[in-house]
């Protein structure tokens, strides 16, 4: 909502008036402010905040830009964000849900960039790690062709209207050729390419990694999510100069710029 009320002011130059249904705006991606109670000495007056909804994003420090940051760009609120940049992310995994135990439970980082995630975590965990980097390797590949709309097409230049087709058909051939050749995969969910007919993941631990990439990204399983969505999400963490972004003071910064941007 905030993005469309952005777009409509300072892009078309149109009057807006946003109703939020929260007294914070945002919606499920508003942040709020808490402090400590009385009982915590030496911090009564600290401010923490807390996100309400997602605390990363892809795509936001360096292109290609997604279609949030793309949005902040039009708008001219690129620089009203600050962006923190991370190479991985930390894991703790319990192997066997029957145990309590803490040694079993495994700790490591899952390192972002080309070949890392197969040298250092897929050559250690899968019980049969060739074969989980072989059917990881040829799953990014299959799903390579969804990939062309979100990397090349920016999302600004995605219109409802038919005049918009024939100068993306000249500016974007090959991505918009991709998107024919995919078909029904292109709006399908991601289960054609776990349980088939396009792929099937056989491999148990590279299926459950899957799906907890899928439940950071929509809170759902792998087979339920957006079958584009999840293989931008396998180009983005894998390619050269792969991170994670995080807006410094909370995703409610970004809700800053986007209010400021309908208020100006």
């Amino acid at each position: 909502g905030l993005c469309a009320a952005a777009i409509l002011t300072k892009v078309y130059k149109k009057k807006v008036t946003v109703f939020e249904s929260h007294y914070i705006a945002g919606g499920c991606a508003h942040a709020f402010d808490r402090k400590p109670g009385k009982s915590s000495k030496g911090f009564e007056d600290t401010v923490f905040t807390f996100d309400s909804g997602p605390t990363i994003v892809l795509g936001c420090s360096k292109p290609p830009y997604n279609p949030l940051r793309q949005v902040l760009n039009a708008v001219g609120k690129s620089e009203a964000v600050e962006w923190l940049r991370y190479d991985g992310w930390g894991m703790i995994v319990r192997e066997n849900s029957a145990a309590d135990d803490d040694h079993e439970w495994q700790r490591w980082k899952f390192p972002l960039g080309p070949q890392n995630f197969q040298s250092q975590i897929l050559s250690q965990y899968p019980t049969d790690p060739a074969a989980a980097t072989l059917e990881f390797e040829e799953l990014r590949r299959v799903t390579s062709p969804l990939v062309s709309m979100g990397t090349s097409i920016p999302a600004m230049a995605m219109r409802a209207d038919t005049s918009q087709l024939i100068p993306l058909l000249l500016r974007y051939p090959k991505p918009l050729l991709d998107i024919i050749k995919g078909g029904d995969g292109v709006t399908d969910t991601f289960a054609r390419y776990m349980n088939g007919p396009d792929y099937v993941v056989r491999d148990l631990w590279l299926r459950n990694w899957l799906d907890a990439l899928a439940f950071s990204l929509s809170g759902l399983e792998a087979s339920r999510t957006p079958a584009a969505a999840m293989a931008y999400v396998l180009y983005d963490l894998h390619r050269e100069g792969a991170a994670l972004d995080y807006p410094r003071g909370g995703m409610g910064s970004i809700v800053e710029a986007l209010v400021e941007a309908i208020q100006e």
